[in-house]
């Protein structure tokens, strides 16, 4: 489908997608593919158009490497597994999703009449999905440089803010996984009080690891008040690996 025979209404949604990502296509033909999904394909064979899982693919890689880079600069003395579980994070699909949503894609996705009516505009997988497409539509587009200087707009924010950890690292997995390592064991959690009224309850949790190593946390409910105590004692254990 070539931009002149392109509707006109789907080329200014393209446009106005083009303008939040400061960014302009010289072939808008790949961010239309970028944005459409199997099902819609699949509902017009006669259209020739193609859907956007071969972009997925790279997409994924490209903004890979680009996060990739930029913790590396930021988290300058952590070590590879620390670096990995915080990628990962970073570009988990429930995070991707709430880039896509920041960017509107939602509104500019081609669906099928079956995904449209169940509501998967707005699913995190199919939004997930569409934001790594729309990198690789940006990367083959242009070359890396472009793509990485708009993921590091999209990105970076988030590694300025001090919760970084608290918000995307999954600490209670880090830390079983550190203890299992370095002690072959896993850590003990338990609630150790609870205090307020029933509907505004906060719980204070204990976790304890082979009676070397203590921390407390609290939270709105157990869950949180336990996440809180695994980050505490996950980077005191941090801080006795780096001091080894």
């Amino acid at each position: 489908m070539g931009k002149s025979s392109m509707d006109k209404n789907r080329l200014a949604i393209l446009k106005g997608l083009e303008q939040k990502l400061a960014y302009s296509f010289r072939d808008i033909n790949l961010l239309s593919t970028a944005l459409t999904h199997r099902s819609y394909v699949n509902e017009n064979q006669q259209l020739a158009v193609s859907d956007n899982e071969r972009f997925e693919f790279l997409g994924d890689s490209v903004l890979g490497v680009c996060v990739s880079d930029l913790i590396i600069k930021k988290y300058v003395t952590s070590p590879e597994g620390t670096l990995t579980q915080i990628r990962a994070a970073l570009v988990n699909e429930k995070h991707l999703a709430q880039l896509a949503r920041n960017l509107q894609i939602g509104d500019c996705l081609l669906l099928g009449r079956g995904e449209e009516s169940s509501g998967s505009r707005a699913k995190d997988s199919f939004l997930a999905n569409a934001f790594e497409a729309v990198i690789a539509a940006v990367y083959l587009d242009s070359d890396f440089n472009n793509i990485k200087n708009i993921i590091t707009i999209l990105i970076e924010p988030l590694l300025e803010d001090d919760n970084i950890g608290s918000d995307y690292f999954d600490y209670k997995t880090a830390l079983q996984e550190l203890c299992q390592k370095k002690y072959k064991t896993v850590p003990i959690y338990m609630v150790t009080d609870s205090m307020g009224p029933d509907h505004s309850k906060i719980f204070e949790v204990r976790v304890v690891i082979v009676n070397k190593i203590t921390e407390y946390g609290s939270g709105k409910s157990k869950k949180d008040a336990e996440k809180q105590a695994a980050q505490k004692a996950w980077e005191t254990l941090q801080n006795e690996e780096n001091q080894s």
